[in-house]
């Protein structure tokens, strides 16, 4: 049965996905001012999700989706630079591995200027000279930017400790479908990723399969991207260590480590990184990104008979680069059907 309306009533709230979608989704809704009951149900939390195994550069591109320019995605983006801007400037920056980073992006194609140029610091234009100095090869086009690379795991662990602080409550299971839970809570929140492929049976979610070894290089301080016709050639330096990649092969659902793959990351970024080839490896690991041709973030009123549901996935690569914003969207859906019930809103947390 629906919990009863109006009042001080307070509303529940079931947020289902332990990612950086679900996390950052429950710890948030956790503290809005209509005071809800939040559940988080998940069948795996870090370090062992799909956002565990990220690059997670806020670095806006396609991968797994198709464009990325349409104005809500931009505003997606624009939020979660304002967001992780306010957590570097902060005493939990190193708590959260929130890293400043340059980056060097080469393009075989020669590109216009990013939508995103004023987001990053100190955009520009790199010449011929520059990249002969580094030994990187004459291409058509060359930026050079700062920008944020999240470390995921420690991320997570602190939404999750802010989540339960706040009085938010932990279910680890794998839901078949949300059926189960229909009618347990007010709204279901359903930040599945691919999962949603099963979960509610959305066959547009395919797999954007990604490669990636990490290694031991604290020589390495800067990012370095390369996209050419075939491939994409990324090297990330992280807290604790460095990640090469990748891969992006769509329609791809295994889950194994390729070592021909690992072999050809390793030869191709040493080719730009010479002194990766003494560096010890750490890990390789693969992950499915969930492509999607558009993100789905809406309320979904037919999926179930009892509960309302506000969908969130289908972020292709770009699950931390739209984190934050997606969070203050779904925050927005859920008051909006909080206020259209009756809830009455107490003293803000936020």
């Amino acid at each position: 049965s629906l919990w009863a309306y109006g009042g001080m009533t307070r509303p529940r709230i079931t947020v289902v996905g332990g990612g950086i979608a679900g996390l950052s989704s429950a710890s948030l809704l956790v503290q809005s001012a209509y005071r809800p009951i939040v559940t988080l149900i998940a069948e795996n939390f870090s370090p062992n999700t799909t956002s565990d195994l990220a690059g997670a550069i806020i670095w806006p591109c396609a991968k797994g989706n198709v464009g990325c320019l349409d104005e809500r995605q931009q505003e997606w983006t624009r939020a979660t630079f304002q967001y992780l801007y306010s957590l570097y400037s902060s005493s939990l920056a190193g708590k959260l591995g929130v890293v400043l980073v340059p980056v060097y992006a080469l393009s075989d194609v020669e590109e216009a200027d990013p939508w995103w140029k004023d987001y990053v610091l100190g955009f520009r234009h790199v010449g011929t000279a520059e990249l002969e100095l580094l030994c990187y090869p004459a291409v058509k086009s060359c930026w050079s930017f700062s920008t944020f690379i999240l470390t995921c795991n420690l991320f997570l662990s602190w939404q999750l400790e802010q989540f339960t602080t706040n009085g938010g409550s932990v279910i680890q299971k794998k839901l078949e479908s949300l059926q189960e839970i229909d009618g347990d809570y007010d709204i279901v929140v359903n930040c599945t990723g691919l999962g949603s492929r099963e979960l509610v049976n959305d066959q547009q979610l395919y797999p954007v399969r990604g490669q990636t070894i990490t290694v031991r290089a604290p020589w390495v301080k800067h990012a370095f991207g390369y996209d050419t016709k075939y491939s994409t050639l990324y090297v990330l330096p992280r807290v604790d260590d460095v990640l090469l990649g990748g891969t992006a092969d769509v329609g791809n659902w295994s889950e194994q480590v390729d070592p021909a793959v690992s072999n050809k990351i390793i030869e191709q970024c040493c080719r730009y990184f010479p002194g990766l080839s003494t560096a010890p490896v750490v890990k390789e690991k693969v992950g499915l990104r969930p492509g999607r041709r558009t993100v789905r973030l809406e309320v979904d009123d037919a999926i179930t008979k009892y509960s309302t549901v506000i969908h969130n996935y289908g972020h292709g690569g770009q699950g931390v680069t739209f984190f934050r914003g997606c969070t203050l969207e779904v925050v927005k859906l859920a008051d909006d059907y909080l206020i259209s019930k009756g809830f009455t809103a107490l003293s803000a947390k936020i």
